[in-house]
């Protein structure tokens, strides 16, 4: 299944390396993806283009309004307490004071309904990050969809799905940590700020951190054109 991917065609005046990461298992079938660090412009294009009604600020601040109204505070404090509730629900840290812990209670139906909500949207997300790897890297899958990358194995979605992250980071795997403070962020908690972790970044490891899936990084130069040559599993 491999194939040297376009950029080795640019004449370079000094070539990029050529590397592939292999993921999967005998269980799931494995696939080989080329390694940029990075996102490709028609990845992230595409993508863009799918999520334009899919986040989940439309869904916390619809909530925050409401509750805004009913206490009458800002709506920016009525999100701010949505977005920790719904932060600390999925397992990050948030602190919630003496008066947003009776809202939580008040509110419980509205918050749950919520939170089912946000986590179809990054779900959504997820998969439609997996999807555009799958169609923009693997050769003859230019017309796979979202429903299609739903009919796979949970095991190699995850694989594929922490590869994907690492190449959104730029090379760089996630921690737990690093993941809790990105879900806070989408859901309006903080402001972005640079972590120590990725101010030094060392590249990403060659396993997806699962037992059941693993991705083996190969390495080639582009001057081996020839696809005979291209690294195999």
């Amino acid at each position: 299944m491999s194939q040297q991917p376009p950029v080795t065609r640019l004449p370079f005046k000094s070539a990029p390396r050529v590397e592939t990461t292999v993921i999967g298992n005998e269980r799931t079938g494995t696939l080989e993806f080329p390694v940029y660090n990075d996102l490709t412009v028609s990845e992230s294009s595409w993508m863009a283009s799918q999520m334009a009604e899919s986040n989940t600020f439309s869904y916390t601040s619809r909530l925050a309004l409401k509750i805004s109204k009913l206490e009458n505070c800002k709506p920016v404090d009525a999100h701010t307490f949505v977005a920790k509730v719904l932060a600390k629900a999925m397992g990050a840290n948030a602190e919630l004071t003496d008066e947003e812990e009776g809202w939580t209670i008040k509110y419980v139906k509205e918050l749950e309904q919520t939170a089912l909500k946000v986590v179809d949207v990054s779900m959504m997300q997820q998969n439609l990050l997996v999807t555009a790897v799958i169609r923009h890297r693997l050769p003859g899958m230019s017309d796979w969809t979202i429903s299609d990358t739903e009919t796979l194995p949970n095991d190699l979605v995850q694989g594929v799905y922490v590869f994907a992250m690492a190449e959104k980071n730029h090379g760089h795997v996630q921690t737990i940590e690093e993941v809790n403070r990105e879900l806070e962020l989408q859901l309006g908690k903080l402001k972005p700020a640079p972590t120590k972790s990725q101010k030094s970044r060392t590249g990403r490891k060659s396993s997806t951190g699962a037992n059941t899936s693993t991705q083996e990084t190969q390495i080639s130069p582009t001057t081996d054109l020839d696809p005979s040559l291209a690294p195999t599993p």
